[in-house]
């Protein structure tokens, strides 16, 4: 017979267990760096707004004319009276009808402000109010109008 020798194994001490240590404060948090980069986000946006904002109105500023008064006002008015083509009752609503009430307006405002332009501001008005009440023109309200708008050309040349 065969023997087969067994040795036996003594079970190995148990380790000794040794209690979790706990630090006696705990760490400090990781920065978190996903909070910053909508803020960054939302400061360059902010910067690069205010950068644009800034330019237009330097730019408007070193660009812009200045206001012209009264006479800026005459003036424009008087442009607009000579552009204007010789009336007819086809072409007296729109668009020279309104062009007749933009001189009109600007002449006025000129009026208000220096007392040299107030002849100016009679004979458009005068013009414009002719135009403005007629529904179908007949030929002589017509050159009436016509009329009034040569007496206010005129007295853009005084």
């Amino acid at each position: 017979m065969s023997s087969v020798m067994t040795t036996e194994v003594s079970p190995a001490a148990p380790a000794p267990v040794r209690a979790p240590e706990w630090p006696l404060h705990p760490p400090a948090p990781a920065p978190r760096r996903g909070d910053r980069r909508p803020f960054l986000a939302g400061l360059a946006g902010l910067l690069c707004g205010a950068f644009a904002v800034g330019g237009l109105w330097l730019g408007t500023t070193w660009l812009d004319q200045p206001a012209q008064g009264p006479s800026g006002d005459a003036t424009l008015a008087c442009e607009i009276l000579e552009r204007l083509p010789l009336l007819t009752a086809d072409n007296l609503a729109v668009p020279n009808g309104s062009r007749l009430y933009a001189a009109s307006e600007l002449s006025a405002a000129a009026a208000a402000t220096d007392q040299r332009y107030q002849r100016l501001a009679e004979a458009t008005r005068g013009a414009y109010l002719s135009s403005s009440t007629l529904d179908a023109p007949s030929a002589d309200q017509v050159q009436s109008v016509n009329q009034q708008v040569a007496v206010a050309i005129e007295e853009c040349g005084r």
